[in-house]
């Protein structure tokens, strides 16, 4: 009897994601968020809504995080989990993502998003913070602590974009032939991106992936849009700014990464003399999503050290 009853309610469970997909997505997300003792704020700035994950002490040290292209603000809530017990970490949704207000005729660029992410930090009072950042988010945060360095006491490299290779990405190839992988217009080319970001497919829960398929779908041109926009700021740009960053900097790289090379690595490491180097195992272009504990524990390692 006990039996049947467990089956009705794995049915009826099942029954209300179907009928319900947005609300259940929403609560795991939430559960997700709680587990890593995050919470979902907003702060309008020149009539423009912002939208972060806040956790952890309000008088630690601040950890300022900054998503990837196409990514949001969730891709650092596994990784923030290790973190909020003793840092005060935010991570917001940069301009032209997530839950932010979409402006097609906006300039999504790397110095005017610095000055959006200046006007954030500003807003919520940050004078001095730790800043990392995945991918587009690297290379902004670094262009940020170059413009900023009385703000930033560290910089975090993971997997970042603005460095000339030696060996040609996956990405770059397909891009040269006029394909995109990061931009995904049906739920077959969202499974692709998954495939693609990482080394083993990111597991996302049903009806989770549906609900985040849909969003990047309804994403897709105005990504096409800022692809083409910071396409200069991706591909090349960072050398000379490297030379004159003297903060503590971790550079964490997945060794499988298909969209930016690991050789990448090789070009900073020279630039960057006091920068920690780690080629994470295993691991493709968001070792924060993909191994969120591993990553954690290097750069809490790396902040200890710092």
């Amino acid at each position: 009897m006990l039996l049947i009853y467990l089956l009705i309610l794995v049915a009826s469970l099942i029954g209300l994601m179907a009928v319900f997909p947005q609300a259940t997505a929403k609560l795991a997300i939430n559960a997700e968020r709680s587990r890593s003792g995050l919470t979902y704020k907003t702060v309008v700035i020149d009539d423009e809504t912002w939208h972060y994950l806040e956790g952890g002490p309000a008088d630690a040290e601040v950890l300022l995080l900054l998503h990837g292209f196409g990514g949001d603000k969730d891709n650092w809530t596994r990784f923030s989990k290790y973190l909020t017990g003793s840092y005060r970490v935010i991570a917001p949704d940069l301009p032209g993502f997530g839950y932010s207000t979409k402006h097609a005729d906006w300039d999504y660029s790397m110095p005017p998003q610095r000055s959006r992410v200046n006007g954030f930090a500003k807003a919520l009072g940050l004078e001095q913070f730790h800043i990392a950042g995945n991918s587009m988010g690297g290379y902004l945060a670094t262009v940020y602590s170059h413009k900023y360095p009385v703000q930033v006491r560290s910089l975090a490299l993971f997997n970042n974009a603005g460095i000339n290779a030696p060996n040609e990405s996956d990405m770059q190839r397909l891009v040269a032939k006029g394909e995109n992988p990061l931009i995904a217009d049906s739920l077959a080319g969202y499974d692709e991106l998954l495939e693609f970001v990482a080394y083993k497919k990111i597991f996302l829960p049903w009806p989770v992936r549906g609900v985040f398929a849909r969003g990047t779908m309804r994403q897709a041109e105005l990504n096409r849009t800022i692809f083409d926009s910071i396409q200069d700021d991706l591909s090349s740009g960072l050398e000379s700014v490297l030379v004159d960053i003297e903060k503590p900097v971790l550079i964490l790289w997945g060794e499988y990464d298909r969209v930016l090379d690991v050789s990448s690595v090789d070009v900073m490491k020279p630039l960057l003399p006091q920068a920690e180097v780690i080629v994470m195992k295993d691991t493709g272009h968001l070792p924060m999503i993909e191994r969120p504990a591993d990553t954690a524990e290097h750069y809490l390692k790396f902040m200890e050290n710092n």
